[in-house]
């Protein structure tokens, strides 16, 4: 596995330190191959032992077998001139694209359609700027046929869930995994046996250890990039895919076709 994408998968598993060391080889990776372990620990204010244990729970045998792997997977970016905004906003949006690209497993994607052509009903969640990527996403099930609705505010979602059943699929959107009325929505739809899959950037945090089907995606705060702020761009990236995908099939594509001839945008 690529130790970029294994870093952020595991990133909450992570002490303090070993954070540290986290943070730093994602926003920095480019320098990693270089870089000894020595001038690492320095730089990460750590030592050579915790980044040594930090090394073996990322799954790579040595710092310099992390090294190595990590220069493989490595994306060849447009060299970026002083103060040149545009080729600064299309390495961050590539960053983006490739990482998430790299985290998605396809065989999840066919899982996922099956999963939503059995359920009567499908409830979309996100809360702050994930309930757009959750609005954006119900809507497209919906002009696809799907008995599909979207909640962002966490009352509303919470009561839908109160009433939840076996035929109800709720899809999460949560980069973190950790947000509290998420978090109580799907521990309130699994009580009452409606499937959960979710979209989150984490393998073990509260939102994945409750969902049945995980999409991970890249997270953009590790992009080393304080300037942009677009914190779904890798959630839209994944809701593109699926949207795609589900209207290979015939039915689904004519169903949005026809909704878009019914609002004059055909």
């Amino acid at each position: 596995m690529n130790p970029l994408i294994a870093i952020q998968k595991n990133y909450l598993n992570f002490s303090k330190n070993e954070k540290v060391i986290a943070n730093y080889i994602l926003q920095n990776s480019p320098e990693i191959n270089n870089m000894k372990i020595t001038e690492l620990a320095n730089r990460t204010s750590t030592s050579i032992s915790t980044i040594t244990r930090f090394v073996k729970k990322i799954g790579c045998k040595s710092y310099s077998d992390m090294k190595v792997n990590i220069g493989h997977h490595l994306i060849n970016t447009v060299p970026k001139q002083k103060d040149d905004i545009l080729s600064e906003v299309f390495t961050f949006y590539q960053t983006v694209i490739k990482n998430t690209q790299q985290m998605i497993d396809q065989s999840l994607i066919k899982q996922f359609i099956s999963l939503l052509k059995k359920q009567e009903h499908i409830i979309v969640i996100g809360s702050s700027s994930s309930g757009v990527s959750a609005a954006t996403l119900g809507l497209r099930l919906m002009r696809m046929g799907f008995d599909a609705q979207s909640f962002s505010d966490p009352n509303w979602m919470e009561m839908r869930a109160s009433i939840a059943k076996s035929n109800d699929l709720f899809l999460a959107v949560s980069n973190s995994g950790t947000t509290d009325c998420i978090v109580k929505t799907l521990t309130s739809a699994q009580k009452h046996h409606a499937k959960i899959v979710s979209i989150t950037s984490y393998l073990e945090n509260p939102v994945a250890q409750l969902s049945d089907l995980i999409f991970h995606v890249y997270n953009p705060r590790f992009a080393n990039n304080e300037k942009f702020i677009n914190s779904q761009f890798s959630n839209m990236y994944l809701i593109d895919i699926l949207t795609s995908c589900l209207q290979e099939e015939t039915a689904l594509q004519e169903s949005m076709l026809t909704t878009r001839k019914a609002v004059g945008d055909i």
